[in-house]
């Protein structure tokens, strides 16, 4: 009874594709492996189940041997071909060497004889459960590993990427600062960064919220004049920032991407020096401007001379 239990909780997910051409007999196990598997097809022939098995995902296959058009041996080896890995069970009413040989060269490894014995069907299944059920621990064990490596070479990658970064880069992650690479580093004094790091609340209002002096450092001496745009979380989305920097007051575009790495979102800042064009844009502003007043003022007197002439040489 334990057995049937095991077999139970290791099965319950599985799919069973049954092949039996007594039709009686076929009703009867299935009604038996109905308390066993989440999903049971039947067949009454191989070449039926053949076409069922291209179409379907099964976790394992019952057949008997002597069916009319494909017979149980035949239509194993065809599907081994197609999966070398799914377990095969054969219940046949015949013991004859050869069927056993060539079972086994075809790769089935379980054989179970007419009129088949309840324990010994349990017992066949439990050992093929349980082996499928270490499969796939095995096999989700690799992919876990497998990304394990993956993502510490991301990790590197993304690491030595940011260093040799000639734009200023934060990396965030949830858990906290990921990567800040020397060109962010440059941007404050000691003093300033290492308040700047210290303060986790102060570094995501730096990044991710509209902000002012007064709302960061108390004193004078901010660093964080303001930022020009709201900058929100979504993907892509960029913001212009108006930064004090030991090199002077800088703007940058602020450019937020994310990067999942080790199942954690990473969200990664790139500031973009456009401080020579934000300038130049003001000065072809102001000279727009300047040329717009200066014609203005040039056609505005001009009119009013032509317009004194001509009231002067008209004769009442």
């Amino acid at each position: 009874m334990q057995q049937f239990h095991s077999l139970v909780d290791y099965a319950k997910d599985f799919s069973l594709l049954y092949v039996e051409d007594d039709l009686m007999l076929q009703q009867e196990t299935k009604t038996i492996l109905e308390r066993i598997f989440k999903k049971i097809d039947t067949a009454s022939d191989g070449e039926e189940a053949l076409e069922l098995f291209k179409s379907n995902h099964y976790d394992l296959i019952i057949t008997d041997i002597e069916m009319p058009r494909l017979n149980g041996l035949e239509m194993s080896k065809e599907i081994k071909k197609l999966n070398s890995e799914i377990p095969i069970v054969i219940v046949s009413a015949y013991s004859n060497t050869s069927y056993f040989l060539e079972a086994i060269e075809i790769g089935i490894n379980y054989y179970i004889l007419k009129p088949m014995d309840i324990t010994k069907l349990i017992d066949t299944l439990y050992d093929i459960a349980k082996l499928i059920h270490e499969r796939v621990l095995a096999e989700e064990y690799r992919k876990v590993e497998f990304a394990k490596k993956v993502n510490s070479a991301n990790v590197k990658l993304l690491d030595e990427l940011i260093k040799i970064s000639p734009n200023p880069v934060v990396v965030l992650k949830e858990s906290g600062i990921a990567f800040i690479n020397d060109a962010f580093r440059a941007l404050f004094t000691s003093e300033e960064l290492q308040q700047l790091l210290n303060s986790e609340i102060l570094l995501h209002n730096l990044l991710n919220q509209k902000i002012s002096v007064d709302d960061v450092m108390k004193d004078s001496s901010g660093f964080i004049d303001h930022f020009d745009l709201h900058f929100n979380s979504k993907e892509g989305e960029h913001s212009k920032i108006s930064l004090k920097t030991a090199y002077g007051r800088k703007i940058f575009l602020l450019i937020k991407s994310t990067l999942e790495l080790s199942g954690e979102n990473n969200y990664i800042y790139t500031f973009n020096d456009i401080t020579i064009v934000e300038y130049q844009k003001v000065q072809l502003s102001n000279y727009s401007n300047y040329m717009s007043e200066l014609t203005y003022s040039k056609y505005c007197l001009n009119e009013q001379e032509s317009s004194h002439d001509i009231i002067n040489k008209v004769v009442f």
